[in-house]
């Protein structure tokens, strides 16, 4: 098998349905940080890690929110961003809990469309 029969394109990534995870981005979020949508923990409901490090998703170095209504830190000892930054993280996640939850759903079942709710996710 050569290798390029290996690798996946970048086309066929984004046609691939919603179940894995999604990275948010300081662009689309408006925060400092990157944000990983996906599944935290197996059985538990909403949420989402944040990364302590600017710019990317640090997978051994980041947070767990719920999201909520009334969002939390789940994971208070992981938290390294400042106090501001992640009242933002929060406020952030209280903007747009509709979509999280619209992409939850779509996560959970693979039945929607992930990038036209990921297009109305509103920046802080």
């Amino acid at each position: 098998m050569l290798l390029n029969e290996l690798s996946i394109s970048e086309e066929d990534i984004l046609k691939a349905p919603m179940n894995e995870m999604a990275n948010l981005y300081p662009t689309k979020t408006g925060l400092p940080c990157v944000i990983w949508f996906g599944e935290v923990g197996g059985q538990h409901g909403p949420r989402l890690k944040v990364s302590n490090v600017s710019g990317r998703f640090a997978a051994d170095n980041n947070f767990v929110v719920s999201v909520a209504k009334d969002p939390k830190v789940l994971t208070p000892k992981s938290a390294e961003l400042s106090t501001a930054k992640i009242e933002d993280v929060l406020d952030w996640v209280k903007l747009n809990h509709d979509e999280l939850m619209e992409l939850w759903k779509i996560h959970e079942t693979g039945d929607g469309d992930a990038d036209e709710v990921l297009g109305r996710l509103k920046k802080i």
